[in-house]
């Protein structure tokens, strides 16, 4: 009971709706969350049929395993790197709104990592700095609650210690915070399925089943799309998603730009021929919507 109050006592009111421009070029950055959801599309395609006229541009740099100091991009060098390439490569597309999605990860290492955490992703915001773009700073789903899986609510309940870091965060900062947190914790109360595959990764239906979610923690509602319409802006979405992700991660890297590229990295010249490809997708994505 008292952790249901305390859970209760923090959740976090409806936030106002997150402010879209035309031409927004959104980038974003996290873990295993944003990068399942370039593959699935569900919550961008859902963004997308929201905002059909503001030619919104989502570039999805998610990458499973990271966290805010660049673990998971080190490759076959320190974290360091890893770290560099992300800010890099964010300030590279020249984001108008970054989506940053961290915690999950981080929260393995107890209460006692909090402090690190919030450090992190401090130092994290530093660096996106000059980009100039509004921040959305995403809170992580809470562990799923199955039958079928061990019983989350320690879990959880050290996972709530880095949200409410992240809160505090956005708060100071003046961010835009939206919580996936509480939500997910409601969702689970009424559903009988199961969305995440290992309770933590959400799955093809999870995503879906979880658009009001993460439309709610952008102060937006979800009323429905035609599901013809929306089939072909998902369709549209995961094309462009799936030519992006080779051009900025190819899976021959160490070969092309890395300590082998003394075997093929004469053909690294053809990873920026991607780009009219992913120019070409992002056309019918706009057909896709205007129809």
């Amino acid at each position: 009971m008292f952790v249901a109050l305390t859970l209760l006592a923090l959740a976090p009111a409806a936030p106002p709706a997150v402010a879209l421009k035309d031409g927004d070029r959104i980038v974003w950055i996290g873990n295993a969350l944003a990068e399942r959801e370039q593959r699935y599309g569900h919550w961008e395609t859902a963004l997308h049929c929201k905002f059909p006229e503001r030619n919104l541009t989502v570039r999805n740099l998610g990458w499973s395993g990271d966290t805010v100091y660049g673990d998971a991009r080190a490759g076959f060098e320190d974290a360091k790197k890893g770290y560099e390439r992300l800010v890099s490569l964010t300030l590279e597309l020249k984001p108008t709104m970054i989506f940053v999605s961290y915690g999950l990860n981080e929260s393995f290492e107890g209460p006692s990592g909090v402090a690190k955490f919030q450090k992190g992703l401090e130092k994290l915001l530093d660096s996106l700095a000059p980009s100039k773009a509004r921040v959305v700073l995403f809170s992580p789903r809470p562990f799923e609650k199955s039958r079928a899986l061990p019983d989350p609510t320690e879990r959880n309940k050290v996972l709530q210690l880095y949200v409410q870091a992240i809160r505090e965060v956005a708060d100071n900062r003046g961010h835009r915070y939206a919580d996936l947190f509480f939500a997910g914790l409601d969702h689970q109360k009424n559903a009988e399925q199961r969305f995440t595959d290992n309770g933590m990764h959400l799955t093809d239906a999870g995503y879906e089943a979880t658009i009001p979610e993460f439309l709610s923690a952008l102060g937006l509602t979800w009323s429905g799309e035609d599901p013809k319409k929306f089939d072909a802006v998902r369709t549209a979405v995961r094309k462009k998603n799936e030519l992006f992700f080779h051009r900025w991660r190819p899976q021959n890297e160490t070969y092309l730009f890395g300590f082998r590229k003394h075997e093929q990295g004469k053909n690294a010249k053809e990873i920026v021929e991607f780009d009219p490809l992913i120019a070409k997708a992002e056309e019918e994505l706009k057909q896709a919507l205007a129809k």
